[in-house]
């Protein structure tokens, strides 16, 4: 086993890297043995160099070196003050030196206090601080005095085992050079890197090093640990596991590991999963808006319920729904195809809900649980991310590739065509439609001979004012409206023959007005296995039938919601409240008075 002295040893940085270097060929290269390098804080800073002199010597193909995880690595030393602050701490020693004489050897030393004091505030993080305060709030006063005289005495400990003259040695020597030396070849060192890093690391900005490593070197993944300080490595955190799940993988666990396919791997969630996600994160808005769902038969005429709704048991079903605004309204269609026909229809999502957006923010999905202590991520995003609302409830990202997966294996899809510009529109465009001109969803859906469904929602427009709509959000003075117009020119479109700067995705500025009651009403059912699917001027003809049904859904159920006896919201809610009930709506007479 190699052991540096703590106490006398002076050596370069250089020497110790050939040292450290010296010890894995011994251990390693002459027993064809493969080495992980962990180091953490100034360990972080040699374990790359260490790497890089294996390299050196056996060359990059032939390095016994498989893995590097670098922890609170001090290759972020160069941007703190510690270069200036560690010298002056260590020139306290001189005070000591003149007031040995005479002085009580009991008394702490200046360099103890103040480097004890030093430490204290760096390295704990909140939890470790909370720790330390439980063990003083808890303690009994006679207790109390033993733990106080022990701190005296523990002042004595840092002056013995990191004198003042080992510091002015590691931080100049080591630390400094190190960083000199290590820093600028980082970009070349292609060893697969695990990071970690806490987001309370008071010593050293780590949570800025991670990203920079990431986007530095050649092959890194960063593991950053939420509410961890620069003493990382305590009983919260298993050491072991971050090694066998890194990148470097040592017991090739991944090889043979199928990637996760969102399209045929997903599965419907549990019936007691449902019954919590309706019960935490749909009933609450129910409660607000007491939806009202009806359906359509072939025939053209509704009735209340979802009972005309087709089964996905002879092919793909397909649902395509108005946006309503802010789109609230999400969770509950699909919360109330999964209880009343058992129907779970996969949402076809703008991509920006998967860079951090949230997927039901209304309505169906889980309680979201606490956030996850520790993320990785590498050049190329998230790592292993844990399922968000979306994708724990069959959402996937809207592609023609996805859309064209998810009918031809059968499955039901839920598609918004109007898209962000339905989503956030302005003002006086309440319930209006805007679909793109091409057909192409009717040309995929025809391809499979899905059944397609339109959905006529009403009622967000009604349940929130629009202060500033998007256009006027965009001329807003000071700089906002650039900042916003550059801020949706760079989030990716949600369509693929259009640019970033092609899609507006502004959300106007909204106030919450009383809420307005909720109406969702399932159109005729429009076969497509009498339609090729290569005939474009068919499937022209067949997108504008189901936007004309959309447009009449909307239509009928404009005017037949003024015949609701309780549409006003205070009446609605006493009478609801009082039976325990859904109140009653309007007779389904007058959905179909112009059939």
């Amino acid at each position: 086993r190699m052991r540096v002295d703590p106490i006398d040893d002076r050596s370069t940085f250089s020497e110790l890297t050939t040292a450290v270097s010296s010890f894995i060929q011994d251990v390693a290269m002459k027993q064809n043995r493969k080495v992980i390098l962990v180091g953490e804080s100034f360990g972080g800073l040699l374990a790359p160099a260490v790497a890089m002199k294996m390299e050196a010597i056996a060359g990059k193909e032939n390095s016994p070196v498989m893995g590097l995880v670098m922890v609170n690595p001090a290759t972020s030393f160069y941007k703190t003050n510690w270069s200036t602050w560690a010298p002056i701490l260590a020139s306290l020693r001189h005070i000591e030196q003149e007031e040995e004489e005479g002085s009580s050897s009991s008394l702490p030393t200046p360099y103890s206090v103040l480097g004890g004091i030093a430490l204290s505030v760096t390295i704990p993080d909140s939890s470790q601080f909370q720790s330390i305060f439980d063990i003083f709030s808890k303690t009994a006063t006679d207790e109390l005095q033993t733990i106080v005289e022990s701190m005296r005495d523990g002042f004595g400990i840092l002056a013995d085992n990191l004198p003042a003259k080992v510091i002015e040695h590691r931080v100049g020597q080591w630390c400094n050079v190190g960083s000199q030396v290590v820093n600028p070849r980082l970009h070349k060192l292609n060893v697969p890197t695990l990071f970690i890093g806490g987001d309370e690391d008071n010593m050293l900005p780590t949570k800025e090093e991670g990203d920079r490593l990431v986007n530095l070197m050649p092959d890194c993944t960063s593991m950053a640990v939420k509410d961890a300080g620069h003493f990382i490595l305590d009983d919260r955190f298993n050491l072991t596991s971050a090694i066998i799940d890194a990148p470097f993988d040592p017991f090739n666990k991944k090889t043979n590991k199928k990637k996760y396919d969102p399209i045929t791997d997903w599965k419907v969630p549990s019936e007691d999963d449902i019954r919590e996600a309706v019960e935490s994160r749909v009933k609450p808005l129910r409660d607000l808006v007491s939806p009202q769902f009806f359906s359509t038969g072939s025939d053209g005429k509704r009735k209340l319920g979802l009972g005309k709704v087709p089964t996905p048991d002879d092919g793909p079903l397909l649902f395509v729904a108005n946006h309503q605004l802010i789109g609230l309204d999400l969770g509950m269609i699909i919360a109330q195809l999964l209880e009343e026909r058992n129907i779970a229809a996969r949402g076809l999502a703008h991509p920006i809900i998967f860079q951090g957006g949230n997927a039901f923010g209304g309505g169906a999905g889980p309680t979201p649980g606490p956030p996850q202590r520790i993320t990785k991520r590498n050049k190329e995003g998230p790592v292993d991310p844990p399922p968000d609302d979306f994708q724990t409830w069959g959402a996937v990202m809207v592609s023609p590739r996805n859309f064209y997966r998810l009918m031809s294996t059968g499955q039901t899809g839920l598609l918004f065509p109007g898209g962000a510009r339905e989503v956030f529109h302005g003002k006086g465009e309440e319930y209006q439609i805007f679909w793109p001109e091409k057909a192409d969803f009717v040309r995929v859906a025809a391809r499979f001979n899905a059944t397609i469904v339109p959905i006529s929602a009403v009622g967000s427009a009604d349940s929130a004012n629009i202060l500033l709509d998007p256009d006027e959000m965009l001329n807003l003075p000071f700089g906002l409206g650039d900042r916003l117009r550059n801020s949706s020119e760079n989030t990716i479109s949600a369509r693929f023959d259009q640019s970033n700067s092609d899609e507006r995705f502004v959300p106007p500025l909204v106030v919450p007005s009383v809420p307005a009651r909720h109406y969702f009403v399932f159109g005729k059912p429009f076969e497509t296995s009498t339609i090729d699917h290569g005939d474009k001027a068919s499937c022209t003809n067949l997108y504008g039938e189901i936007k004309s049904e959309m447009r009449r859904g909307l239509d009928d159920v404009l005017v037949a919601r003024e015949k609701d006896p309780f549409k006003d919201f205070a009446q609605r809610l006493a009478v609801e409240r009082i039976s325990g009930k859904p109140a009653p709506t309007f007779s389904v007479e007058e959905l179909n008075k112009n059939i």
